[in-house]
């Protein structure tokens, strides 16, 4: 016989007893650490509505959405196409609602969608393997620069400028609770820099700013000299993998990059997904959990299990290599469902179109008086653009409904005139003329007020 339990919130006796055991006098003692100011007292709520109220209500709130015809704005979340097979798989319901496949025998089908991830990514990158997948690309890049540590017992990295510098956020929350230490350096003091006290060395290419580095040359000058520091390869946006060598290819140790390119819509900037990929000898120090396919032992058939999870859930606290809790499963299966319909073929001229399209941007936008292309090397998908009426430009840019550009003075105090601008096959012919007219209205203005 199987009973139903439905949930029983805590009666007041219940609540009483477990504040005793504990030696709290009330439920307002468990949050004596929150300062008084930040505890909401009220919340200023309205009263209730009825279905159609609310639904009419929504329906307002939505109409305040500027909905934008062309996109300039990247900066780590990129407008690509997304094929419409994407979204139908994804939203079935024996994958949409799938959780960790902690059964194996009842999660075949999942078990064996992340197996073909791990597959196409290790491909991708030439990589050896894959994980399951990670919560982002600035989560892969701190788990990246820990494992590093934990595989030389180093406490010591190098992150080279032009690294995202969200990421590099994240990168020092995760050292400053490991007590690594880093130092960020420019690319041309990494041989100076360099010594056989760091872990590992990250780099980011094509950069924040869009250039594409000579990875290769990055590889050498770490590796002729101190060939057991690691180096830790990271992307936002790996469409360029169509056309640019593979990370693999360069000897690159630990790869990561963000996902978000591959068939997962920009939202509202998430969710994101986490690439991570590695040479064989560091397969059991990965972070995540790695799927695998076995085979009876008496018999032929084959299945999918989950044969390594490295956190402190499943191994000894003090073995855990991380403290990653899940994967983007849903995010993983959008990115090889993406993959799958692009082919090699497809993501290569997605890639090309990338390239073309924003060399004729540059082209254009140089020639308008005022305005400077301050890229130096060749880039991808994005450029750095000096404006002579930065504001002008991006109220322009708003005005014909083209989503602006980064202002870089969110990040970089000094670069107060500059935009990071993104273009993608997203954008037309149409679009990208209307952006550089945009750039032309506000550069001949500026000039008239001179």
């Amino acid at each position: 016989m199987v009973f139903k339990v439905d949930f029983i919130p805590h009666d007041n006796k219940t609540i009483s007893d477990m504040l005793d055991v504990i030696g709290l006098k009330s439920i307002e003692d468990l949050f004596q650490d929150i300062p008084n100011d930040l505890i909401l007292k009220t919340l200023n709520l309205p009263s209730g509505l009825s279905e159609s109220d609310l639904l009419n209500e929504l329906k307002k709130l939505s109409k305040k959405n500027k909905i934008y015809i062309s996109s300039f704005l990247g900066a780590g979340c990129y407008y690509h196409y997304i094929p419409s097979i994407v979204d139908f798989i994804i939203s079935r319901s024996e994958f949409y609602t799938s959780y960790t496949p902690y059964q194996a025998e009842a999660s075949q089908g999942f078990l064996q969608a992340i197996y073909e991830y791990q597959s196409i990514i290790t491909r991708l990158t030439a990589m050896d393997v894959a994980n399951a997948s990670m919560y982002d690309g600035s989560t892969a890049l701190a788990e990246a620069a820990l494992m590093a540590t934990i595989i030389t017992r180093k406490n010591k990295i190098l992150l080279v400028e032009g690294i995202h510098p969200e990421y590099i956020e994240v990168v020092k929350t995760y050292c400053w609770g490991q007590e690594i230490e880093y130092k960020l350096i420019p690319l041309s003091l990494l041989e100076k820099e360099l010594n056989e006290e760091y872990a590992a060395v990250l780099i980011q290419s094509p950069n924040f700013f869009g250039e594409i580095e000579n990875v290769e040359d990055i590889v050498k000058t770490v590796k002729n000299t101190f060939p057991k520091c690691l180096i830790v390869h990271v992307m936002t946006d790996p469409t360029c993998l169509g056309i640019l060598r593979s990370p693999g290819e360069q000897s690159i140790d630990i790869f990561v990059a963000e996902g978000q390119s591959f068939g997962i819509s920009p939202s509202f900037g998430g969710p994101g997904l986490g690439i991570f990929a590695t040479k064989k000898e560091f397969l059991r120090k990965i972070p995540g959990r790695l799927v695998g396919k076995t085979r009876e032992i008496n018999g032929e058939r084959e299945g999918f299990i989950l044969t390594l999870q490295a956190r402190e859930q499943h191994i000894r606290r003090e073995k855990a290599s991380s403290n990653i809790c899940t994967n983007q499963a849903l995010c993983s299966l959008a990115a090889l469902i993406y993959l799958l319909c692009m082919g090699k073929n497809g993501l290569k001229e997605l890639a090309v179109q990338n390239i073309q399209k924003t060399n004729y941007a540059k082209e254009k936008l140089s020639k308008i008086p005022g305005y400077k292309i301050l890229n130096t090397k060749p880039t991808y998908n994005e450029f750095l653009l000096e404006c002579p009426n930065i504001d002008l430009f991006i109220k322009n840019c708003d005005e014909l409904d083209l989503l602006p550009p980064l202002r870089l003075s969110k990040y970089y105090n000094h670069m107060k005139n500059i935009v990071l601008v993104c273009i993608t096959e997203m954008n037309s012919r149409t679009s990208i003329d209307k952006f550089i007219q945009a750039a032309k209205s506000a550069s001949k203005i500026s000039m008239e007020v001179k």
